[in-house]
């Protein structure tokens, strides 16, 4: 007889997924977020427990990483137990505990996949997994648990963190954003560093730098949130001799990527014992996050003010719904790109074969790739991006900076036709719509920006929303530092999207009235608004109230600033 045991109740699957030490000191927050759910608390298994009783409570004390998930432990048998390896990573999955015939298991869809740094991967790939359950002793125990552990995508979502941890940009002068997820009760400022200290992912370590310096660790008196809200880290190994500009930096990392620890205004840092000067820190010796401004590039955002092409011609429909024209020298525009600070503009004009670019309001250049078609115009660290075809047909992906000057950017490293991209704010990270033998896939490539402009290796990503696979994706553009837009069908509906970059959380803005073509968001901090455009150039806008409501009058091309 079959029975049906949803792995959406959150009492059963509370459950954990990092490499986070089990031993040495424990620091206290002295501000914490409110809990999100019912804390559970991991027992052993009762004499006589059946054997599905025993999976859904080894389940249960996974949700307890207690030392080394020693309560988990006791639902394996001793072989088991002593070679488990929970601190490894795991899988987040989406489905159902069948029990059929004695076999106990669970089957669905791994959602993705978690290293031991919590990194994800989406993977959509389906799974199942025997929990091999067998007597010993006279008790069921589990001979098989999973590689790793197990959490489901309810669970993940709602009881763990999804934390953003910087690194500095290759110029120095600002931080890039990269995810880790944490179960909550792990959540720590100790734990925020040892993620900078083990240094960034794979996908951006060519590109990114990590001021720590190699020989960094965290000392045995870790980080602690003092009570004005000032995060002292006790590191060990910094060099004392470390230049200005990298100490500069250091703090704004750190400092950065402690703010998600609620309450957190200032940093210290202690070096062997010793206080550690940073450039900026006030009188107390305390770096403020109010004077590190600067390195958040999203903080640059000026407006949310929509811009667009209305009957060949670039406008700006401002917060109190006027429509202003933009100076193009006279050309008819058939797309139109702002910066994100709203200093530089880039039109393409109606032949799609010229794009115009300069300061806003200002003098623009004229600029002719030699390219057709030009297209998906966007601005990323003052350069304008765009694709256009060669007269064979083939696509090509170009930069054009503010003096008119074009590069052509290697896109060998996509194996496929780029269909559509959106370059971050950072400059650091390019997601990409892909066309590879008559099938769409969404990748995600970092970015090299010298000594010549090239993308990466890239990932592919699979998406789902609910249990079905995302499929021919179009338009696309960020959301925020981590988070995409974009449309979409699944299950053979047309839709807006919203994703974090690496996969791990995807929402459906729907249910839509008009059918999307292009999608654009505001990319500042926290934001919420999106506007898509129809086939019919009609243009609905979404935002805080979470409908999507019409914007008057027609836009044959939308777009926000960045």
């Amino acid at each position: 007889m079959m029975r049906l045991l949803a792995l959406m109740v959150a009492a059963i699957l509370l459950v954990g997924c990092t490499d986070i030490p089990t031993a040495g000191p424990v620091e206290e927050v002295a501000q914490e977020a409110e809990p999100r759910g019912v804390q559970i608390i991991a027992e052993p298994p009762e004499p006589g427990i059946s054997a599905v009783r025993l999976v859904e409570n080894f389940l249960q004390a996974m949700a307890d990483p207690g030392v080394d998930y020693e309560v988990a432990r006791t639902y394996l048998t001793a072989d088991s137990a002593s070679i488990w390896e929970p601190g490894k990573g795991g899988s987040v999955f989406r489905g159902v505990v069948l029990d059929e015939d004695g076999t106990v298991r669970a089957e669905g869809v791994q959602t993705g996949l978690l290293d031991r740094e919590g990194r994800f991967t989406a993977t959509g790939a389906q799974m199942s997994h025997d929990f091999g359950v067998i007597q010993e002793e006279g008790e069921w125990r589990i001979s098989l648990p999973p590689d790793g552990v197990l959490v489901t995508d309810y669970i993940f979502e709602r009881w763990w963190s999804h934390i953003t941890v910087y690194f500095g940009s290759a110029t120095g002068d600002h931080v890039v954003p990269d995810l880790i997820h944490v179960p909550d009760a792990l959540l720590t400022p100790g734990r925020i560093v040892e993620a900078l200290v083990a240094g960034p992912s794979s996908a951006i370590a060519p590109v990114v730098v990590n001021a720590m310096g190699p020989t960094v660790g965290l000392a045995a008196e870790s980080a602690t949130v003092l009570s004005e809200g000032t995060v002292l880290v006790a590191l060990t190994g910094l060099d004392t001799a470390m230049p200005e500009d990298q100490r500069r930096l250091l703090g704004a990392q750190l400092l950065w990527s402690l703010t998600a620890i609620p309450g957190v205004t200032g940093l210290q840092i202690l070096n062997d014992g010793r206080a550690y000067p940073l450039p900026e820190q006030n009188e107390a010796a305390v770096l403020e996050a109010a004077s590190q401004q600067r390195f958040q590039v999203l903080s640059r955002t000026a407006t949310s003010d929509l811009f667009g092409v209305r009957d060949g011609v670039g406008v700006r429909l401002d917060g109190g719904g006027r429509v202003l024209p933009m100076q193009s020298e006279g050309a008819i525009v058939s797309e139109v790109a702002v910066s994100i600070d709203q200093t530089l503009v880039g039109f393409i004009d109606d032949t799609r074969t010229t794009v115009l670019v300069g300061p806003l309001g200002g003098a623009l250049l004229p600029v002719t790739p030699a390219l057709l078609n030009l297209r998906a115009a966007q601005f990323s660290l003052g350069d304008l991006w765009l694709l256009g075809d060669d007269v064979e047909g083939d696509t090509h992906l170009v930069r054009i900076d503010a003096e008119g000057e074009m590069t052509e950017v290697d896109t060998s490293g996509l194996e496929g036709t780029l269909v559509d991209f959106a370059v971050s704010q950072t400059g650091v990270r390019m997601a990409a719509v892909v066309e590879r033998t008559g099938t769409r896939r969404f990748l995600m490539t970092s970015v090299e920006q010298a000594p010549e402009p090239r993308l990466l290796a890239a990932t592919a990503l699979s998406l789902l929303q609910g249990r079905a696979p995302m499929t021919n994706f179009r338009s696309l553009d960020w959301i925020g530092e981590t988070e995409l837009v974009m449309v979409a069908d699944a299950q053979a509906i047309t839709s807006i999207h919203r994703a974090r970059m690496d996969g791990s959380l995807v929402e459906d803005l729907g249910p839509l009235s008009e059918q999307p073509v292009q999608v654009s968001a505001v990319p500042g901090p926290g934001a919420d608004t999106v506007v898509m455009r129809s086939e019919d150039n009609v243009v609905l806008r979404y935002d805080v109230t979470r409908r999507w409501r019409r914007v008057e009058g027609v836009l044959q091309d939308v777009t926000y600033p960045g």
